[in-house]
């Protein structure tokens, strides 16, 4: 399983007219909610869904609470968190702002060491198959074969999929993810169980 990137030139800042050179940006397969990520987090580890769901919620609560009363808050080998402040207006002297005029602009988030080591290990980045540059604004869609490979990467690290997350992973639409999950069924290569949105594809051993 990988994660996208895509090589894109730098915007000529100093409009010399050259060729720029390349830089690497993240392309994200999707985003995977709040939902979908205590449901990822309850199949791994067997926690109660709903244990899982108060906890976020306590976190939640508790980070918001210590960084009002002034404090860095770590998450563990996650990082730290500090509020970052903004003024108002524009002022020479000390004496000129008050506190009324300081206001919250945002989080600052600090990664931790540890976690960065962690995922840079475990990140494999490839090319995007869909790639936007221009240089390949012709490149052909993914055949079936290279959208099962996809699949079987996903299940090297993953029990399951559903309908969501393999229209994320191959650039599909949900209806033809359907279609081509329905299809590796007919084949003998997947197992569906659930009903509803609560569907979800297991690779058959």
């Amino acid at each position: 399983m990988s994660a996208y990137y895509d090589l894109l030139e730098k915007p000529d800042i100093r409009q010399t007219g050259e060729q720029q050179p390349l830089y690497a940006r993240f392309i994200p397969k999707g985003t995977i909610e709040r939902k979908e990520f205590l449901d990822r987090v309850h199949l791994f580890t067997g926690i109660s869904r709903s244990l899982l769901e108060g906890a976020m919620a306590s976190f939640m609560d508790e980070l918001r609470d210590c960084l009002a009363d002034g404090w860095t808050v770590e998450l563990g080998e996650l990082g730290y968190f500090t509020p970052s402040l903004s003024c108002r207006r524009e002022v020479m002297e000390k004496k000129e702002l008050r506190a009324a005029s300081v206001t919250l602009r945002g989080l600052n988030f600090r990664l931790g060491k540890e976690f960065y080591k962690e995922l840079d290990k475990k990140m494999q980045l490839e090319r995007h198959p869909q790639s936007a540059s221009k240089s390949e604004s012709s490149a052909p869609l993914l055949s079936v074969e290279q959208r099962f490979r996809l699949l079987e990467d996903y299940f090297q690290q993953y029990p399951c999929i559903n309908r969501a997350q393999y229209a994320r992973l191959t650039g599909r639409s949900v209806k033809q993810a359907v279609t081509d999950l329905n299809l590796f069924i007919e084949d003998g290569l997947l197992t569906r169980y659930g009903a509803g949105r609560n569907v979800v594809y297991m690779r058959n051993k």
